[in-house]
C-alpha cells in the first residue's frame, strides 16, 4: 500500500484525473483496473472514479510500488554529479499546485534525499538532466546553465518540411505570451525579449516530409527549440502547442519527437572536477514512416 496526501492548494477535482496528474506515466490499464476495484481508498473510503478529491485529503493506493515508485535511470553518479535519463512524458518536478508523486525528482530522491535539479526539461522532452547532491557541485551547475558556458547541449528530433540548407545557425528574440502560457519568437528586439540562437543540421531523411535533425540551443530559454524550430518553418513532429496539429494527428500516437541526447562538460565549464566529459543517451526510434 502506498500512502499518498493531496498538496494543499488542489482544487477539488475528480479522483481519476488527479491521479493521472500525479502518476502521468501510470499504464491506463493498470489505474483502470485500480479504480474498477476500488483499490484506491479516499480518507478510508474504497472509491471509484468518479469520487472527489481536494487539498488535504489522504490517499491509500493498493497498486503495485512498481508502477507507483519506479527507479529512475542513471547513466553516471559519483554521489556529487548525478546524470539521469528523464523518460518523455514523465515532468522533472512538482506542477503548479504541487501535484506530483512521480517526477524525476520524486525518483532522484529516493536515492539521494539531497537531490537538486541543476536544470529543467519540458515533460514531453525526453533525455539527459543534470542533479546534483553535493552543494557545490550544484553551484556550478546552475552558474554552467545560467551563463551558458562550459556546457554544450545537442538534441536529436523529428522535423517536418523541407530544409534548405542541411545546417545552419538560426538567430532570434524571444518572449513569454503570458496570456496563452506559451513563449514568441520575435525578429527585432523588443521590451522583456531576450536573444535566442540555435544550431541545426540535418541528418537524414525520414519520409516524404519528415527530417531528422540534430539540433544545439547555444541559448538556452523555456520552449526555444520548439517555439525556434516552428518559426523556422520546421516544426518538431508530435508538437501540438506550436506545431502543425494536421500533420501530428497524420502521425498520430507519437509524443513530441525532441530528446536531449548528448551532453558535454568543456575544459572551461564550471564544472571543474568534470571537465572533459561526454554523457549520451540514444534516443527512441520513434516510429517507421
Amino acid at each position: 500500500m502506498t500512502a499518498h496526501r493531496v498538496p494543499g492548494g488542489v482544487p477539488p477535482m475528480p479522483l481519476e484525473r488527479y491521479l493521472k496528474r500525479a502518476w502521468p506515466m501510470l499504464p491506463g490499464r493498470v489505474l483502470r483496473e485500480a479504480l474498477k476495484k476500488r483499490d484506491v481508498r479516499v480518507n478510508g473510503a474504497r472509491s471509484g472514479g468518479e469520487a472527489v478529491v481536494r487539498g488535504g485529503d489522504a490517499l491509500a493506493l493498493y497498486i503495485d510500488a512498481k508502477w507507483l515508485e519506479p527507479a529512475a535511470e542513471i547513466l553516471f553518479s559519483d554521489d556529487r554529479l548525478i546524470v539521469a535519463v528523464k523518460p518523455q512524458g514523465l515532468p522533472v518536478d512538482v506542477d503548479r499546485d504541487g501535484v506530483g508523486a512521480d517526477t524525476l525528482l520524486a525518483r532522484l530522491r529516493r536515492r539521494w534525499p539531497d537531490a537538486a535539479l541543476c536544470h529543467r526539461l519540458d515533460a514531453q522532452t525526453g533525455g539527459i538532466v543534470l542533479a546534483a547532491a553535493d552543494e557545490t557541485v550544484l553551484q556550478q551547475a546552475l552558474e554552467a546553465f545560467r551563463d551558458h558556458r562550459g556546457l554544450r547541449k545537442q538534441y536529436r528530433a523529428l522535423a517536418l518540411g523541407q530544409f534548405p540548407k542541411n545546417e545552419g545557425t538560426l538567430n532570434a528574440f524571444i518572449a513569454k505570451d503570458a496570456r496563452r502560457g506559451a513563449v514568441k519568437v520575435l525578429h527585432r528586439d523588443a521590451p522583456g525579449a531576450k536573444p535566442i540562437c540555435t544550431r541545426y543540421r540535418v541528418a537524414g531523411q525520414r519520409g516524404p516530409e519528415l527530417y531528422e535533425v540534430i539540433l544545439e540551443p547555444v541559448t538556452g530559454r523555456t520552449h526555444q527549440l520548439r517555439a525556434h524550430m516552428a518559426d523556422f518553418g520546421h516544426p518538431l513532429l508530435g508538437d501540438d502547442r506550436y506545431g502543425d496539429r494536421a500533420a501530428n494527428r497524420r502521425y498520430s500516437g507519437l509524443k513530441l519527437c525532441l530528446w536531449h541526447e548528448r551532453l558535454t562538460v568543456s575544459a572551461d565549464s564550471p564544472l571543474t572536477d568534470y571537465r572533459g566529459r561526454v554523457f549520451e543517451a540514444e534516443a527512441p526510434e520513434w516510429g517507421q514512416f
